[in-house]
């Protein structure tokens, strides 16, 4: 029979034997935890363990596995320890990874710091022992067993040599198998590399063979690996003429130690399986430790770089030749380049730009400029010719153009930005020479009023050429005065005006006018400040004064001269600035002056015209009807042109003892020529009807006239009308010669009266005879072709619609109802005529007797001459 002794031995043989077979059968912890428990707990003859894990860099200890003797179900308590988290020093596991030594609880339920007390008494488990995996230094510990029983006793040091025994076994394995996993991921990882890395590694032994060779030297060389493994190196990529330095510089390293390549990044041409070359870059490693050595080629095909750079070589070399200011920048602002043609247009040197901010080529009041540059930029926007200002080193203003375009790196993204500047300050200075003369000359156009026009031709000169511009003219008298100023500030302009009125220019005098004006040419006075000149300039005390108040400096005079007449001189003043005129200025001033004579010379030509045409038309109609004793009689003439464009519409209202000619007529054609017709008809018709009652025979007589005229416009229509007041009322005599019919509105309604032919036309005028009568309240209204043919033919309107309306506003007031009549012909006419317009209204006044009886009324009867 065995002894107690020998029994216990053999249960903790057999419990070694067991754990070392599942050690050696399970490749991870997981798979060997329960069985681990299971022998250790059945040794021990406890009821239940679990294993945690120390995970690298983790907090708290992971829960790996849970068991239990087949009687118990301890998942309840597994289940709360999955959900619990086990730091250092918390709970029974993290006070074993703390210390690193066993701990153990006689009574689970009296222990503060057992956050799984419930779970565990109500399975019955009382006693708890930790082992750390292994026992020593926390930082050694991998794992933590721990093992629950319902009684226990303190542990022997038997028991603790024992557990310590076991547990140096399974952190043997732990540590192995993450060594080995290492192992495993390294070589893993180094496929990975290998496979995937975008540049061609190639493995070499001592004796120049190839041992390895991945899939980009494959891509690259159009070999395939197991064709080339224990192949020479040399004779595979090396071209043919360098092939023998390879040799020599392996053997001598191989010899010596020497190298010449190794360690060194060179750009070199390899050969491809087909023979074609093709340029790399090249590293050779040695690996460390071989024996004998080995070597590891990193190659990068380095085409796209090499065209790169010969473009970029070039693309330099043209920036350097380029007539064009060229730099570049970073996002912050600084220069980083900068060519020969920057330094000529900035006056900089490369070493005193590149470096700086470049702001020190910023005016001040450019200084936010760059913020909103810099911004587009980092968008990627290019700016095309961005016209702005410059400073040079000197000081010097410039206008510049820019392009600017985003630098843009494959990785990095926008880094920076060129600029290509262009010097455009002659370019600018002609562009707003021209662009001030087409709105000079635009605006002289404006008015053609002769005042008017000069003070545009002075203001217009403000600020942009002149602080104050004077526009002096030459009179009749040959006097230079009538002068028209204006000035940045107004007030200079008032005084010097004033100052002219009082003092006009001597002709013979020394004022910069007057010498203009005698001799014939623009002059320029740069200095306006020194005593002779001031002397020559001043009119008198006052003049000297506003010289002084506002800073007179430079002066530029050109004569405005218009179709070979001087009229007069421009004269242009810098005052507080330091800006002054030279000769240069004169071409663009003494063009401005030509433009400005041309504009005055037409407002002065148009006033002459104008009166002309005012006098013409006082010729063709009086100003207002006269009055007829017992008529109420309303007129209404519209002007279709200005003044100038004098039409052949004409009426007249010639009183008698027993009543009046009315007269209404219309002359072919406008201007001068029409109106010397009007007024010939106007005349004979006033000096005829003192001798001739009957109205045919007096237009009979004016057709005569025009018939023996040399225009071939002598051609008039025309109505005229001979009202007597009897004792049964009002009667008229009408004769119409083509002229557009009268409208008699009676009792009856309203009644055409017209007929006959045009005046001038034929050697015997054939003429309409109309006689009517007038009842109270009868209304006649005639009116010239202007108010039938008013607007565009759409809106054109026929004598029945003249009738119509003036049959439709005949309760109305006279005057009303020839404003009625006016009103609807220039709404026709879209606001404006485009012809003279004359409607004429009569009636018998109010107080008129009414002698005629009920249905008396008759409209005459037709009656051809």
């Amino acid at each position: 029979m065995q002894e107690p002794g020998q029994l216990e031995l053999r249960r903790y043989l057999r419990s070694q034997r067991a754990l070392t077979a599942q050690l050696v059968e399970h490749e991870s912890l997981d798979q060997v935890a329960s069985g681990f428990l299971a022998t250790v707990a059945e040794l021990l003859r406890w009821k239940a363990g679990a294993i945690w894990e120390v995970t690298e860099g983790a907090p708290a200890l992971r829960f790996v596995s849970g068991w239990s003797v087949p009687k118990l179900d301890a998942e309840p308590l597994w289940k709360l320890s999955r959900e619990l988290s086990f730091e250092r020093g918390v709970g029974l596991p993290g006070r074993a990874w703390e210390t690193g030594e066993v701990v153990w609880l006689a009574d689970v339920r009296r222990d503060p710091n057992f956050p799984r007390r419930p779970a565990a008494v109500e399975l019955g488990l009382q006693a708890a022992l930790a082992i750390p995996v292994p026992l020593g230094p926390p930082e050694r510990v991998l794992a933590v067993a721990e093992f629950h029983s319902d009684a226990f006793d303190s542990p022997s040091e038997d028991l603790i040599d024992l557990l310590a025994t076991f547990a140096d076994q399974l952190g043997a394995f732990i540590e192995r198998r993450r060594a080995e996993t290492a192992i495993r991921a390294g070589e893993q990882f180094k496929s990975a590399v290998l496979a995937s890395s975008l540049d061609c590694i190639v493995g070499m032994d001592h004796r120049g063979l190839v041992v390895e060779f991945n899939e980009a030297a494959e891509r690259l060389f159009g070999y395939r690996r197991e064709d080339v493994i224990g192949r020479e190196l040399a004779e595979l990529i090396i071209p043919e003429e360098l092939r023998d330095r390879h040799r020599e510089s392996l053997q001598r390293y191989l010899e010596t130690g020497q190298a010449t390549i190794i360690g060194r990044r060179l750009e070199l041409p390899a050969k491809r399986s087909d023979g074609s070359i093709v340029p790399v870059e090249l590293t050779v490693t040695p690996l460390s430790g071989s024996d004998p050595a080995l070597f590891t080629g990193f190659l990068r095909e380095i085409s796209e770089r090499v065209e790169t750079e010969r473009v970029r070589h070039h693309l330099a070399e043209v920036v350097r030749g380029s007539q064009d200011a060229v730099l570049s920048k970073d996002l912050e602002g600084v220069v980083t380049s900068w060519n020969p043609a920057a330094e000529r247009l900035y006056g900089y040197n490369r070493e005193e730009a590149i470096g700086q901010h470049i702001s020190f080529l910023i005016p001040m009041d450019h200084k936010d400029e760059e913020k909103e540059i810099l911004a587009r930029v980092r968008r990627g926007e290019r700016i095309e010719t961005y016209e702005t200002e410059r400073i040079r080193k000197d000081g010097a203003r410039i206008d510049v153009s820019l392009t600017v375009s985003p630098i843009e790196q494959p990785v990095l993204g926008i880094v920076g930005a060129s600029v290509i500047a262009r010097d455009i300050t002659g370019e600018k200075r002609r562009r707003r020479a021209q662009e001030f003369l087409v709105a000079a000359t635009r605006g002289l156009d404006a008015s053609l009023d002769l005042t008017e026009t000069a003070r545009t031709i002075v203001g217009t000169a403000v600020p942009e050429l002149a602080t104050v511009c004077v526009a002096d003219f030459v009179r009749w008298d040959g006097s230079i005065g009538d002068s028209v100023v204006a000035a940045a500030d107004p007030e200079v302009a008032v005084r010097l005006e004033q100052i002219r009125k009082e003092a006009p220019l001597d002709p013979n005098g020394e004022h910069p006018v007057a010498q203009v004006l005698r001799e014939g040419r623009p002059m320029v006075w740069r200095d306006l400040t020194s005593p002779p000149v001031v002397d020559h300039v001043a009119q008198n005390d006052d003049h000297r004064r506003l010289m002084t108040d506002t800073g007179y400096n430079s002066a530029a005079v050109v004569a405005l001269v218009a179709r070979g007449r001087t009229l007069g001189a421009l004269s242009f003043l810098h005052a507080r600035t330091d800006l002054r005129y030279d000769a240069a200025d004169l071409e663009l001033l003494s063009e401005l002056a030509d433009r400005a004579a041309i504009a005055l010379d037409n407002a002065r030509l148009y006033q002459e015209r104008d009166q002309t045409a005012r006098n013409l038309q006082r010729g063709l109609r009086p100003p207002r009807p006269a009055e007829v004793p017992g008529l109420e009689i309303s007129v209404v003439f519209e002007a279709a042109g200005e003044g100038i464009e004098v039409g052949g519409d004409l009426y007249d209202v010639l009183p008698t003892e027993d009543g009046c000619w009315i007269l209404i007529g219309d002359v072919a054609g406008k201007g001068s020529a029409a109106a010397g017709v009007s007024v010939a008809v106007r005349h004979a018709v006033r000096g005829l009807t003192r001798e001739i009652e009957d109205p045919a025979e007096v237009l009979s007589r004016v057709n005569e006239l025009l018939l023996e005229g040399t225009s071939l416009n002598d051609f008039a229509t025309a109505m005229l009308l001979r009202m007597r007041s009897g004792a049964s009322g009002w009667t008229a005599v009408l004769a119409a010669a083509g002229h557009p019919p009268a409208i008699h509105v009676g009792r009856g309604g309203p009644a055409q009266l017209g007929g006959g032919s045009i005046l001038g036309a034929l050697p015997e005028a054939r003429l309409a005879r109309h006689e009517a009568s007038f009842d109270h309240g009868d209304t006649l209204v005639l009116c010239t072709d202007g108010w039938l043919e008013a607007g565009p033919p759409a809106t054109h309107a026929e004598p029945e619609a003249l009738a119509e309306m003036s049959h439709a506003l005949s309760s109305l007031e006279l005057d009303e109802l020839t404003a009625r009549l006016r009103s609807d012909a220039i709404v026709r006419g879209g606001g404006a005529l485009r012809d003279d317009m004359v409607v004429l209204a009569v009636r018998p006044a109010a107080d008129s007797r009414e002698r005629r009886d009920e249905g008396s009324a008759r409209t005459g009867q037709l009656s051809p001459l």
